[in-house]
């Protein structure tokens, strides 16, 4: 039948189904249903409304729609790192590209020996080969082994018949302004190199900056879910204010205490998770601002740190270049800083080494892993699901890093939506016996088990203002007979009300632009899945990666570069004292003229004071040795 209404009145239509349509139904893609048992209807206490077994479900939705996932393509670095030949522990060399990132068994030690093995290769070949190396070409050129020794052997680099040679003599021999030219250039060169760590710097100042917007991306998604979280409060206050005063009939009253109680799960959800959330949005604004404030200055001075080690030896050694070089101490300024500079820069080949070998420990671990055939977003899921006893943030983790499936955090979210599905149920259920003052109903209806699905089909409701309206518990008119019904009597419930519960609750529940709609939404794998690519794929396998193999290019070169040098200023150091003790022995031998040629080192005068000669010859030896 058709309902009979007074003019004007409008009865508000609940949507179909009454969950969020299309946009959470595809995002979550799950329904719910459940069983509830009904109020009773007014007409005597022995009235009672049948239990409804099957309310009004969620209808099926197609499968959601993945986020097209952006697939990560390798750097260079990311390359170099990962086709690294490797050394086993037994020290055997595998091919490139041998060894890839043991994902399912990330403790794996045979993996990680053959890195660390392949790491620490600078600093074995440092301290095995180069250090014991430029010790015996030191002793070698000081003449520590008999002339005799380099005649035995016929070396005809370093012996000749007075003990020299091309390795025991200064080079370029007799030409010091050019000995010193070529340390300038060299030393130059060492500074120079350094000067690739600003690749360094810049890399980690993209770094900050992606780490910066993605702190500032976290903190306003946690600022709209806290502001969200507050709106579903507000709402389900609104709703709960709205069944309070819906002023039904007392039979009633089961349906009203659902609507309210369904409302009250909403708004201590609602405040548990702005709780939750409580000043974190805040907390990570303070984060972002520090980065994009302080970043580059903290970047500036690692960056001085890392170049500090290489460029302290240089200036060493440009000291020693251009410095002055006098006859005697303690004015040998310049072979006095190149000595010093030396001896610095074997201290200096250990320590860069030591930095090699974490570097590159760090670089083939990280290249391996973002190298990973499946990408290394699937990388870390697949970390995380052999290491991770929680199901939960494994499925979690594997969802956004793939955006295929069923989103898991869908589950927490289950209950909001199972109270808001019971309040349309009951709303959509019982609109017109919520309404309605009363309704004649059909003689043959059993009016002691009115089912709401079925009472409109055998029952005529009228609104108070209808004139038309029947008396409540008396025979009436029903659809155009003659006493052919009975009147009973309806719900009677504010239609203000109502229908202010029906408009909150879309609001809350249906609209786009609505808390829980919205709420949803920032979980989406579109929102999510790029701040973890950017985090992973940007960040970690880009930049940090970029930054370890530039640091390893430069210390790589450093190494080698500063170990020639520290043999090249060996020989032009000699070139430089032997320049300053040539002008020296012209002074002395002025200073012999007259003096006894026999004289000994032992020859005193009468008193026992040593003579002019003893003295002058002292002096000799003592500079000489």
């Amino acid at each position: 039948e058709t309902s009979s209404e007074a003019p004007g009145f409008e009865v508000p239509t609940l949507p179909t189904p009454p969950l969020v349509k299309g946009v959470l139904k595809a995002a979550w893609g799950y329904g719910s249903s459940h069983t509830r048992q009904t109020g009773r209807q007014r007409g005597g206490s022995d009235r009672s409304w049948h239990t409804v077994a099957s309310m009004s479900s969620p209808s099926p939705t197609p499968s959601p729609t993945p986020w097209a996932t952006t697939p990560y393509e390798p750097t260079s670095a990311v390359d170099h790192f990962h086709g690294l030949l490797r050394m086993r522990v037994a020290g055997v060399f595998t091919g490139a590209k041998s060894d890839a990132f043991p994902v399912d068994d990330p403790a794996d030690t045979d993996y990680y020996a053959s890195v660390a093995a392949t790491a620490f290769i600078p600093l074995g070949v440092v301290l095995i080969f180069m250090i014991p190396f430029y010790w015996t070409f030191l002793c070698c050129r000081n003449g520590c082994c008999h002339d005799t020794f380099y005649r035995r052997f016929g070396c005809m680099c370093c012996s000749s018949a007075k003990g020299e040679g091309c390795l025991r003599n200064g080079h370029p021999k007799g030409h010091p302004l050019l000995a010193r030219g070529v340390l300038l250039v060299s030393f130059c060169l060492v500074i120079g190199l350094n000067v690739g760590i600003d690749n360094v710097r810049l890399e980690v100042s993209e770094l900050l900056l992606k780490v910066s917007e993605l702190l500032d991306g976290v903190s306003d998604m946690m600022s709209d879910l806290n502001d969200y979280a507050l709106d579903m409060n507000v709402t389900a206050g609104k709703i709960s204010s709205y069944a309070s005063a819906l002023d039904c009939a007392d039979d009633y009253s089961d349906q009203t205490e659902s609507i309210s109680d369904a409302s009250g799960t909403i708004a201590e959800y609602a405040v548990l998770i702005s709780d939750s959330i409580g000043t974190l949005p805040r907390e990570l604004g303070k984060m972002s601002d520090n980065i994009a404030e302080n970043g580059d200055t903290y970047v500036n001075y690692a960056g001085l740190a890392l170049a500090a080690l290489g460029v302290l030896y240089a200036v060493l050694g440009l000291l020693g270049t251009l410095c002055f070089e006098g006859k005697q101490n303690p004015v040998r300024c310049a072979t006095g800083w190149l000595a010093t500079t030396n001896a610095f820069g074997v201290l200096m080949l250990i320590i860069i080494a030591l930095l090699l070998a974490g570097e590159l420990t760090a670089g083939i671990v990280l290249g391996d892993f973002c190298a990973a055939d499946a990408g290394p977003l699937n990388a870390l899921a697949s970390v995380m699901e052999s290491q991770v006893d929680d199901d939960e943030a494994v499925g979690m983790m594997s969802f956004y890093a793939t955006c295929q499936g069923t989103n898991p955090l869908s589950a927490y979210l289950d209950t909001q939506q199972e109270a808001v599905t019971n309040m349309t149920d009951i709303l959509d259920s019982y609109k017109d016996l919520f309404i309605h003052t009363n309704m004649c109903c059909d003689s043959a209806y059993d009016t002691d088990n009115i089912d709401p699905d079925t009472v409109a089909d055998s029952c005529t409701f009228y609104s108070a203002s209808n004139p038309s309206a029947c008396t409540t518990n008396s025979v009436c008119d029903y659809s155009g007979g003659t006493n052919n019904g009975g009147c009973v009597a309806a719900g009677g419930c504010s239609n203000t009300s109502y229908t202010g519960i029906v408009k909150e609750i879309n609001y809350l529940a249906i609209d786009d632009d609505g808390p829980l709609v919205g709420f949803f939404a920032e979980f989406a794998c579109s929102e999510i899945n790029p701040k973890l690519a950017k985090l992973v794929n940007e960040v970690m396998c880009d930049n940090v990666v970029e930054s370890l193999w530039w640091m390893v290019a430069v210390h790589i070169s450093v190494l080698v570069i500063m170990y020639l040098v520290m043999i090249v200023s060996s020989f032009a150091r000699q070139v430089i004292y032997e320049a300053n003790m040539k002008g020296r022995d012209d002074d002395l031998s002025n200073e012999m003229k007259g003096v006894y040629p026999k004289a000994t080192a032992n020859t005193v005068d009468a008193e026992g004071v040593p003579t002019k000669s003893t003295r002058l010859v002292s002096k000799f030896y003592k500079d000489a040795y």
